[in-house]
């Protein structure tokens, strides 16, 4: 008898056992129909057998009703690969199998063939040609001798911004396809694929995939079965291209492998840089993570020797790192600029300083372009009630709400109410909106403040300061589709945008030759945050944005606005300094205890009762703690808590975490093994369990 174990797409962590009919033929990494709770559903074969395992009884088993793969969806590599992440994210690893498939895979009513659907386009981007420098060639050779050696190696490529580092990845891609072999690159935004996909297309023609959810789900079908059946050397795509089914998989590149976009937070918890390293393992290839800012893990890596380390410190072409300035907002003389442009009381904080109006204005004088970032969406992110001090605030979520303009509407002299007849005021967290009111509900006063600086406000405030200058806006509110994003960089790039106001969305990957000016607004908006990573992401962030300033012959320069002016973060950044920030912020995370120097688990729980989901958290410490001291890790582990979550409340749910610190992930995944059951058996029904291993987002 034979007899197949199939991971089940529901929120189970064990494989169920099925009998194999004797004229169905299967085989691991296959997707079958199977009946499972009075339902028919598609899973994915794990492993075949002869036998049942001991003490399985066989006469209640199930059978397969039908396998829908005469070539394994999966590969055995790819089959191990998913079992390690249900093993350390903690995760069913049904659950796990359906992230790495594409959506109608997972339909008992997929249609068996592949439909007529709009293709993907890529359009080809040609570049002229150019030879590497000592240090690409260097780096290069180093790859392909390892490739040769068809070994696992990683790699950490630390290349300053316009470094090159693409220019290596394409060219090991190239000497891979002439080895037969194929090439994965990740790329943290679907924003970077356009330019990325394009250029891969001038060099590979057709043989060049993208997989994104941005797609469709045919287009995202389509170009997974191109993956699986060759037709493909190169793959480029975001966190999901991890699950590629390439064959003949050579390298894995993880493109700023720094960025927090790498970690899905919701549902299935993975980091795919972290687990495209462990893929490049278990296939025995090349792992190469670059970025211009590292992430403090991957330095520690580097230096240990796990990692082999190799630097750019040079731009290509000849370009130079920009003039990096910190300007003191304390002592920046504001208002002389309020007085002298004649801002309007809605605008009487003026988010300039003088002496980034000015270079605004010489830049707008050379014809050049300019790049301002800052970190808020919106109008405002808050508005409060001059009368009796009322802040808005969502009913849902602990957060104040953000005050974001009418379309096509302009700020007037007024206040805010009725300055913004259409206006809404919105929690960026649930989506909770109400109109502007004209007078505080609480008191009836009519003058509503804005405060907090957002891209909306920017946007018009420098409008208003130059009304010659062509201003556009790049955040997740203007744009609603891949098209509107692209429409916004090729605007850029054709020079018919003078200054470009944005989010994190301006900082990754994009290359405008004729930007020479970039200013950040507010540095200080991530250092607030309450999170040990607070000063790591604002150095990755300003490092990333200052670097798109001055990157061809023009020469450029950064100016940062703070109220922190002699923070480690910022004078590294303005030094363009890895190593100085690296060695402060390696020794703070050494004498806290903080990552890379013990491995953490966020265990969270949230409820509609906030008396419930408070005395569910005191039982989830209780559990651990009795577990520590049973199987002896009390020397190893540590549990802070239980608290109430930094956001204590979030879309309507109370929400509670208790962090684990271990020192191995070894440890740290024993011990989360010996918790999960009895944690979820003792849940409250109303109260909702997660596990997050390695958490990045602390909130």
């Amino acid at each position: 008898m034979r007899l197949a174990n199939v991971a089940i797409p529901a929120p189970v962590h064990n494989a169920f056992t099925y009998r194999v009919p004797e004229e169905v033929t299967i085989q691991p990494g296959s997707r079958a129909i199977v009946p499972f709770r009075n339902r028919r559903m598609v899973g994915l074969c794990l492993e075949v057998a002869d036998s049942p395992p001991q003490g399985m009884e066989l006469k209640n088993l199930k059978s397969i009703e039908e396998v829908l793969d005469h070539k394994a969806a999966l590969s055995p590599s790819l089959l191990r690969l998913l079992k390690w992440m249900a093993d350390y994210y903690v995760t069913p690893i049904g659950e796990v199998c359906r992230a790495a498939l594409p959506a109608r895979m997972s339909r008992t009513d997929a249609p068996k063939t592949v439909r007529p659907h709009t293709p993907v386009e890529i359009k080809p981007i040609t570049e002229m040609e150019f030879d590497l420098n000592e240090d690409q060639q260097r780096i290069l050779a180093s790859m392909i001798d390892a490739g040769r050696r068809k070994v696992f190696t990683p790699f950490l490529i630390h290349g300053i911004t316009g470094s090159g580092k693409t220019e290596i990845y394409l060219r090991l891609f190239a000497w891979l396809a002439e080895q037969g072999r194929q090439g994965l690159l990740l790329v943290p935004e679907i924003a970077l694929t356009p330019q990325l996909t394009g250029r891969a297309a001038a060099r590979f023609g057709e043989r060049v995939a993208v997989y994104h959810s941005g797609l469709t789900d045919a287009q995202r079908h389509r170009q997974w079965l191109k993956m699986r059946d060759g037709e493909v050397d190169v793959v480029i795509g975001t966190r999901s291209a991890l699950f590629a089914p390439l064959e003949k998989l050579g390298a894995i590149v993880v493109d700023e492998e720094h960025d927090g976009s790498y970690k899905q937070d919701e549902s299935f918890t993975y980091n795919a840089r972290d687990a495209a390293v462990m893929r490049a393992q278990i296939e025995g290839i090349l792992a190469i993570l670059g970025s211009a800012t590292p992430s403090i893990e991957s330095l520690v890596n580097a230096r240990g020797g796990k990692y082999a380390y190799h630097h750019l410190p040079s731009r290509t072409g000849g370009a130079s790192l920009p003039p990096v300035k910190i300007i003191d907002m304390r002592r920046a003389g504001r208002k002389d600029l309020n007085q002298k442009t004649q801002k309007t009381r809605v605008e009487e904080l003026c988010a300039l300083s003088p002496e980034l109006y000015h270079a605004l204005e010489e830049r707008l004088e050379r014809g050049e372009q300019s790049l301002l970032f800052i970190g808020r969406r919106g109008f405002a992110s808050s508005v409060h009630c001059e009368g009796c001090g009322e802040v808005f605030a969502c009913p849902n979520c602990d957060i104040s709400l953000s005050a974001h303009l009418p379309k096509g509407k302009r700020p007037s002299e007024d206040a805010l109410g009725p300055a913004l007849p259409g206006g809404v005021l919105i929690c960026h967290y649930c989506d909770y909106r109400i109109p502007v009111p004209s007078s505080c509900p609480a008191c009836h006063c009519h003058l509503l403040t804005p405060l907090g600086q957002g891209t909306e406000r920017l946007e018009a405030e420098i409008q208003d300061l130059f009304p010659q200058a062509r201003v556009a806006r790049l955040d997740s509110d203007m744009v609603t589709s891949p098209a509107k994003r692209q429409g916004i960089f090729d605007r850029m790039q054709d020079g018919k945008i003078d200054i470009l106001v944005g989010t994190q969305m301006v900082t990754k990957g994009h290359d405008f030759p004729s930007v020479t000016l970039v200013g950040v607004v507010n540095a200080d908006t991530l250092l607030h945050l309450p999170d040990f990573r607070s000063a790591e992401r604002t150095f990755q962030l300003i490092t990333q944005v200052a670097g798109r300033a001055g990157r061809k012959s023009l020469p450029g320069q950064v100016l940062i606005q703070t109220y922190q002016p002699s923070h480690y973060s910022l004078l590294a950044a303005r030094d363009h300094d890895t190593d100085s920030f690296a060695r402060q912020e390696i020794e703070h995370r050494r004498q806290l205890s903080y990552p890379p120097f013990v491995r953490l688990a966020n265990i969270r729980l949230s409820s509609n009762s906030e008396k419930g989901v408070a005395d569910a958290a005191r039982q989830a410490a209780t559990i651990l703690a009795k577990t520590r001291e049973r199987e002896g890790l009390a020397g190893q582990i540590a549990v802070l808590g239980p608290a109430p979550s930094p956001l204590h409340r979030l879309r309507g749910r109370y929400r509670w975490q208790l962090l684990i610190k271990a020192p191995t992930p070894r440890v740290l995944s024993k011990f989360l093994a010996l918790i999960r059951l009895p944690l979820q058996e003792t849940m409250p029904r109303r109260v909702r369990l997660s596990i997050d291993v390695d958490p990045i987002n602390m909130l």
